[in-house]
């Protein structure tokens, strides 16, 4: 009797002894809605439009804008990014010259996947 007490006593302190770890909470992030005239805009005008001259207001080759919000948005997102991050498929941009920087690419990504905000 003796023995299965202390049999009993042990896996009971083994049971109860042993708790289940608890799930880590994720860590909440902040998270910057990216916005168009702020953020995405300037790159664009430099890259694309006035500064680069090729999809500006007044030219807009192939009838894609980027230098306005209209335009931008009006472009598939596909098309954006295959071309921004120079994608095989698509025609490579900015044409002539090297890809954008992985902040700028990041930045435009992010206001495509967030819905393409303009404030």
């Amino acid at each position: 009797m003796k023995k299965v007490l202390s049999v009993l006593f042990v896996l009971g302190l083994v049971v109860f002894s042993c708790k289940k770890d608890k799930a880590e909470e994720p860590i909440p992030t902040t998270t910057t809605t990216v916005s168009f005239a702020t953020d995405v805009q300037p790159i664009f005008q430099q890259s694309c439009g006035t500064g680069g001259s090729c999809h500006g207001s007044s030219s807009g080759a192939d009838g894609k804008v980027y230098e306005t919000f209209a335009g931008a948005s009006a472009v598939p997102d596909a098309t954006t990014l295959g071309a921004i991050k120079h994608t095989a498929g698509f025609k490579p941009m900015p044409q002539g010259l090297g890809q954008l920087s992985s902040a700028n690419i990041s930045i435009i990504e992010s206001w495509i996947n967030g819905g393409k905000k303009n404030d």
